[in-house]
């Protein structure tokens, strides 16, 4: 049975290496990042970080769990190393060397502790988001033949329902930190763990409208990015709270392996309920968030609504205008029921996977609260970033060396370095597409860097509309000029050749999260804010530029990735033959 870390006095933890060299960070420009000589060599596999992080700091809280408004588990760095030695005797027990075995469950010590075991027993986790499709599992399934599945809380793969999963062994998750019999303790004795370029977890694309490419993450990859995450967020004994999904590289970076690193503790929660959210920064005394931008949305929104619940509406859309004038001291103690009502620590927001819009970054900012950007993708893991007092508004920051990035003449943001992927799994014609010709990634972003280097992303080379007369459109423009007119979350399409459209959430011009019914407002008002917001913005943009359509997504929520980043070509698909207010 897993044992749980009581609470009582912190125990101050220590980051394995020294994240910011003598004399600190310049004023302007990316962070420094000349090492010092004297400084220790970062491990080179997940096992050594491991080893250094207990080593350092191994009565520390490490991780834990909340599934409510209590928190239900929590696991110190040492106990954590114990729970991931049972996972890899598990893993090396029932898989051999270079099996790859489905994992689907929601974020907690199993699966956190299966991602260290695969280094060790040198087997391949295939994670799956639980909103995949049964079809896109078999797609999965068929490209990467898994030998096991690892199901735990949270999971919705039946395999019994599938003729190529049936006959498979199935692993529970939730147990896979339990101590292992003697038969596989035997077998991982004997296991050669995975070397630091080998294959450590195959993450997927969705697959939503083709096959699914896999690309194939190592240690080495991971690794790299935690570097340069150590560089941009220094040590400083941080408590995460982290709700993306532990499927999705982001999360494995920031709130896992960065963590560890950086002697952070990180508490993973499962729904985005802004109640349960609260709860656990509040409970927490969380002083770091890592989250995609829409949930930074959801729980603004829940502060502004609570606002004017309690009749302070007016005096808070004051101090947000005045905040930005202030020092971050006094923008705190004039928001101080805020921050009592989050824990009283909250200096720092994580936010990537999505674009942030520069009105939430402000707002959040005039709270107090710093929000610093990130950049990546999972071929190419952390790309840029801004780092803590550099967080310029509307730019995703500096790449860091040695990762090396350029513009091309089309505007493609490409790059190469030790946290870009070698390759998708048994796809070598997909490989070859990726790279440029001179062995460059392709990320298919289109950006520019400004004077100071910092990169400002433009739009997705996929995303961009080829008008009827010759001109092209990045979405993206537009939808930010419709964020800054009060919108949340628009998506903007083409409805017919030379015709844009825009499609909204029920609620959105409020900010209202989805399947929250009693925050929903009338169908009257909505439709006079999201017109005035068109009228507004349109009276901004260029002619070609400009929505000429608008309409409520039929559906509570857009459909979205693993990361909620919304799925431009399903919305498009599903607004088909919706009649458009003009």
């Amino acid at each position: 049975m897993l044992t749980a870390h009581r609470p009582g006095r912190r125990v101050r933890s220590k980051p394995i290496v020294p994240p910011d060299p003598p004399g600190g960070h310049p004023t302007k420009g990316p962070p420094s990042v000349t090492a010092s000589s004297t400084a220790p060599t970062f491990p080179a596999t997940l096992p050594q970080l491991l080893e250094r992080a207990i080593a350092a700091t191994s009565a520390a809280p490490f991780i834990g769990v909340r599934t409510s408004t209590v928190r239900e588990q929590s696991l110190t760095f040492e106990e954590f190393g114990g729970a991931v030695e049972h996972a890899a005797a598990r893993l090396a027990g029932a898989l051999r060397p270079g099996e790859r075995v489905l994992v689907q469950g929601a974020p907690g010590p199993g699966f956190a502790a299966a991602l260290f075991a695969a280094a060790r027993a040198n087997v391949i986790l295939v994670p799956l988001d639980a909103r995949m499709t049964s079809d896109t599992v078999e797609r999965i399934s068929a490209l990467t033949e898994p030998s096991a599945i690892l199901l735990g809380t949270g999971a919705t793969l039946e395999p019994v329902m599938s003729p190529r999963l049936a006959s498979l062994p199935v692993l529970d998750l939730d147990e896979l930190v339990n101590p292992a019999g003697p038969a596989a303790i035997a077998a991982l004795a004997s296991r050669v763990p995975a070397r630091p370029d080998e294959p450590i977890e195959i993450l997927c694309t969705s697959g939503s409208t083709g096959n699914p490419k896999g690309v194939t993450v190592t240690q080495a990859m991971l690794l790299a990015s935690t570097e340069r995450c150590l560089v941009t967020i220094p040590p400083n004994n941080n408590r995460f709270v982290s709700i993306l999904p532990l499927s999705h590289i982001m999360e494995q970076v920031a709130g896992l392996v960065y963590a560890m690193a950086a002697g952070a503790e990180t508490e993973y929660i499962t729904t985005l309920r802004p109640d349960v959210i609260a709860a656990a920064i509040r409970g927490h005394r969380a002083t770091a968030l890592v989250v995609v931008p829409q949930v930074l949305e959801f729980l603004f929104s829940a502060i502004r609504r609570e606002a004017e619940r309690t009749g302070k509406g007016a005096t808070f859309r004051r101090a947000l205008r005045v905040a930005p004038y202030l020092p971050v001291g006094l923008r705190r103690r004039l928001f101080a029921t805020v921050h009592a009502a989050l824990g009283g620590e909250l200096r720092l927001v994580l936010s990537s996977a999505a674009h942030l819009s520069p009105t939430l970054q402000r707002n959040w900012e005039a709270l107090g609260v710093e929000v610093v950007q990130g950049y990546g993708s999972t071929e190419a893991g952390l790309v840029s970033t801004n780092a803590y007092g550099r967080t310029p508004v509307g730019r995703v920051g500096w790449a860091l060396p040695p990762l090396e990035m350029r513009i091309e003449p089309d505007g493609e943001v490409v790059v190469r370095g030790p946290s870009v992927f070698s390759g998708y799994w048994e796809d070598p014609t997909s490989t070859a597409a990726a790279f440029t010709p001179d062995g460059w990634y392709r990320t298919g972003d289109i950006g520019e860097v400004d004077g100071k280097g910092a990169l400002r992303l433009i739009g997705r080379t996929r995303s961009l509309i080829a008008l009827p007369n010759g001109m092209n459109v990045h979405p993206e423009d537009v939808e930010a000029a419709l964020v800054a007119e009060g919108l949340v979350e628009p998506v903007v399409y083409e409805a017919e050749p030379g015709r844009l459209a825009v499609t909204f959430r029920p609620g959105a011009a409020f900010g209202v999260p989805p399947g929250d019914e009693a925050s929903a407002v009338s169908a009257e008002d909505e439709a006079s804010a999201v017109a005035a917001a068109v009228r507004a913005a349109n009276g901004r943009l260029a002619a070609h530029q400009r929505v000429t359509g608008r309409a409520p997504f039929p559906d509570p929520d857009f459909p979205r990735t693993h990361t909620r980043k919304v799925r431009r070509n399903a919305v498009a698909e599903r607004m088909a033959g919706v009649p458009l207010t003009r």
